[in-house]
């Protein structure tokens, strides 16, 4: 069930927890038995120095020479009323300690500390002493037997780690070389279900780049394929003009020349776009923006358009222009004006009145562009922001990049660009640019 989980944390939880708990059942058992040996020492002594404080004798230790003893690290001393400095019974003859004070005290004997213990029990002073070395030693022992598990479980446990390490990471491992192989011919996600839990957010923010991704490659496809399709009608048109003034008798040169001069300038004007609607899509990283104050901005713009909108007899003009402003660059602001004000004026019917309105609301600027032309069908608005997309009905001949151009421009700058029919009963389109205030 654990490795069924797919859990990273579960199995080196239980991995080193159940390691864990192994060495220290094994370092309990050494430290008992050690204790339990210690046990039985103290208990020994203890029935020894009874027994020789009881009889009153000699201990046994006194009259062995050279190696110590264990008794040798444990007294017990007994001065009755009548003794002077030396104890009347002792568990060993050969310690004279000193008569210590009553309670837990330390004391010096023959360059060796003692640790002690005394209390006056009637008529009799009972003073118990433990060497301060043997307790060391036995501490030692204790440390020894309580490290030693440790010690051999070391290697095993370094082992265990490693395996299950890599174990573990071997689905990410499997998954980074998935990664690795995405490119722009192969974008399949990456397999979510068998990768580990603590992964897959991960795991599933790659596959929604991923998506991404393949969003914004079909869509470069298509341009390029749209771009290539628009602009070999125009370059075929130019080059039969070449050919037509390559055969065309001297006194049709201008002619011929003027044709070839205005599929060039279409050309020219679609390469234009086309560049235009590159860098709005790059966004605005490498632009310096400042607060661009539309009021005179707008003024320049229709200023601009005033000899266009006379060729069409169109009436431009101002209806309302509140004095805001938006963080942007002057160059953006002016083309994504322009394209939705020429698109009125173009696509508007002879003798149409266009109205360009700046307002401020909450926290956005709205910039408005609205015509009293044939307007836009239902079934069209859904499209009229793809690119090379033409609305049809129209004689005006474009390249289907304006709307485009502006929706990226807006977008770039965290706004919108919207379209819809007029709803107050007249027919004619509303263009709505929204934007952050400065």
């Amino acid at each position: 069930m654990f490795f069924a989980a797919h859990s990273l944390h579960r199995r080196l939880s239980i991995a080193i927890g159940t390691l864990a708990i192994l060495v220290g059942v094994l370092g309990a058992l050494g430290t008992f038995l050690v204790v339990r040996s210690l046990a039985t020492e103290f208990n020994a002594s203890l029935r020894d120095a009874a027994a020789h404080v009881q009889a009153g004798t000699r201990h046994l230790a006194t009259e062995r020479q050279g190696k110590r003893q264990p008794s040798d690290d444990f007294v017990v001393q007994i001065w009755s009323a009548d003794d002077g400095d030396a104890p009347s019974r002792t568990s060993n003859a050969r310690l004279a300690l000193p008569r210590a004070p009553s309670g837990f005290s330390s004391i010096e004997y023959d360059g060796e500390a003692w640790d002690v213990f005394a209390l006056a029990a009637g008529d009799e002073y009972i003073q118990v002493a433990e060497s301060r070395s043997m307790r060391n030693r036995n501490a030692l022992r204790v440390a020894f037997w309580s490290l030693l598990p440790v010690l051999a479980l070391l290697p095993l446990l370094a082992l265990t780690i490693a395996v299950t390490v890599r174990v573990s990471l071997r689905p990410l491992e499997r998954s980074g070389r998935r990664a690795a192989n995405v490119d722009l011919h192969d974008l399949k996600p990456l397999e979510v279900a068998q990768a580990p839990l603590e992964l897959r957010p991960f795991v599933e923010s790659i596959n929604r780049m991923i998506e991404r991704l393949a969003v914004l490659v079909d869509a470069e496809r298509k341009f390029i394929a749209d771009a290539a399709h628009e602009l070999r009608s125009p370059i075929s048109a130019m080059q039969l003009q070449i050919d037509n003034l390559r055969n065309a008798p001297p006194e049709q040169y201008p002619e011929r020349f003027e044709e070839l001069r205005r599929g060039i300038v279409r050309t020219g004007s679609l390469v234009s776009q086309l560049l235009g609607l590159a860098r709005a899509e790059i966004g605005s990283a490498q632009r310096v923006l400042t607060d661009v104050p539309l009021p005179q901005l707008v003024t320049d713009v229709l200023a601009d358009l005033l000899p266009l909108a006379d060729a069409r007899s169109v009436d431009l003009g101002v209806e309302r222009l509140d004095d805001v402003s938006v963080r942007a660059t002057e160059s953006d602001l002016r083309a994504l004006v322009r394209n939705l004000a020429d698109n009125a004026i173009r696509y508007g019917q002879q003798g149409a009145r266009v109205d360009v309105a700046v307002r401020r609301e909450d926290k956005t600027v709205v910039i408005e562009v609205t015509d009293n032309g044939p307007g836009i069908a239902e079934a069209d608005l859904t499209r009229v922001f793809d690119r090379f997309f033409r609305v049809g009905g129209h004689d005006t001949q474009g390249s289907g990049l304006g709307l485009a151009i502006a929706q990226a421009l807006a977008q770039s700058y965290r706004g919108r660009v919207t379209l819809a029919n007029r709803g107050d009963g007249q027919s004619g389109i509303v263009a709505r640019i929204e934007l952050p205030r400065a």
